[in-house]
């Protein structure tokens, strides 16, 4: 009997002696803030940006790693304060003052709604808590590290191209501190843990996307219909197209032209067996004046953007004149967009 006593009473030692253990065992994440790259407010493709937060949990004692070898951790995020609706996680949103931008952070590269990172209670993503287990197989005092990968997506959509982001740029962000991001952790023996009845740590961290304001441009070839005689005037038409940010102010200009000696007010193409050369002019409306720099009487595009695709004519015309050898005659003219 007294044998019996002594081994229940060395055995809740023991226990004692691990439970304190097992509390100065701890989990810490290092965390970094997420920042996307430039984004136009007129891109078509979406933007992507990655982030490792990286996991430490470390067993302080032998007894320790022990009887409580394993660790689980799960991470929990919220909606961010960029959100309008705090609950909406899909999609999450960046914001500058009352202006806001779609995006998401996802926990693999298929950026599919299941991946969306989650787990807060009340919200869209509720179920999507990022949970795993670290075992300390060896029962040896010592740390073991896990690497949760990240992957952002900033959406290009209406409500991107749509952005007013005025004559600059603007920075649009989202901070997830205790009301909305954390981390929990607990050690056991055997069997799964609940993380909710373990230790809460705190891993702030802002997401932020500079948007700019942008123009694009493409202008189609002119090209002239095949003719035997220039004794009689010959048009053609091209467009140009151009893409710019909402209320961005452009203008577009057009260089001479690359053949030797071509002036705004004398465009010419060569070509030929012998390099002869075509006059030709082009503008902003039928025979109008020649577009150029907007100096010397020359004309030039300008307009202000909507965020969506705004489409001209360009106006070609080659003048009754000698008509040189057959053969094709090209030039080639750089238009500009500046804004």
């Amino acid at each position: 009997m007294m044998r019996a006593r002594r081994c229940l009473l060395l055995l809740g030692m023991l226990l004692m002696l691990a439970c304190g253990q097992a509390r100065a065992d701890a989990c810490t994440v290092a965390q970094t803030n997420i920042v996307f790259p430039s984004v136009s407010s007129i891109s078509t493709t979406d933007v992507y940006a990655n982030a490792n937060f990286k996991v430490t949990c470390t067993w302080s004692s032998f007894l320790a790693g022990l009887l409580f070898p394993n660790a689980t951790v799960c991470l929990y995020l919220g909606g961010g304060d960029g959100n309008s609706n705090a609950n909406a996680t899909i999609p999450r949103q960046l914001a500058n003052g009352s202006k806001r931008i779609n995006y998401n952070l996802y926990t693999d590269t298929s950026y599919a709604p299941a991946k969306v990172w989650g787990g807060w209670s009340g919200t869209d993503t509720a179920a999507n808590v990022i949970t795993f287990t670290l075992t300390k197989s060896d029962n040896v005092i010592g740390s073991l590290v896990q690497n949760v990968n990240l992957y952002g997506k900033l959406n290009a959509d209406a409500t991107l191209s749509s952005m007013d982001v005025s004559s600059g740029n603007l920075t649009f962000s989202s901070n997830f501190g205790s009301t909305n991001v954390l981390m929990r952790y607990m050690f056991f023996l055997t069997g799964t843990a609940n993380c909710v009845l373990g230790t809460s740590v705190s891993m702030p961290f802002t997401v932020s996307a500079p948007v700019i304001n942008d123009c694009t441009i493409n202008v189609g070839t002119l090209v002239f219909p095949d003719s035997s005689l220039l004794s009689s005037a010959v048009r053609s038409t091209a467009t140009l197209t151009t893409r710019c940010s909402l209320n961005t102010a452009y203008t577009v200009t057009f260089d001479a032209g690359n053949t030797a000696g071509n002036t705004y007010a004398l465009r010419k193409m060569i070509g030929g067996p012998s390099n002869e050369l075509v006059t030709y002019t082009i503008s902003n409306t039928l025979d109008g004046a020649g577009l150029g720099d907007g100096n010397g009487g020359t004309t030039v595009f300008s307009g202000t953007g909507t965020g969506a695709t705004q489409a001209r004519t360009v106006y070609g015309l080659v003048p009754p004149q000698q008509t040189p050898a057959p053969g094709n005659y090209k030039d080639s003219v750089t238009a500009t967009v500046s804004f």
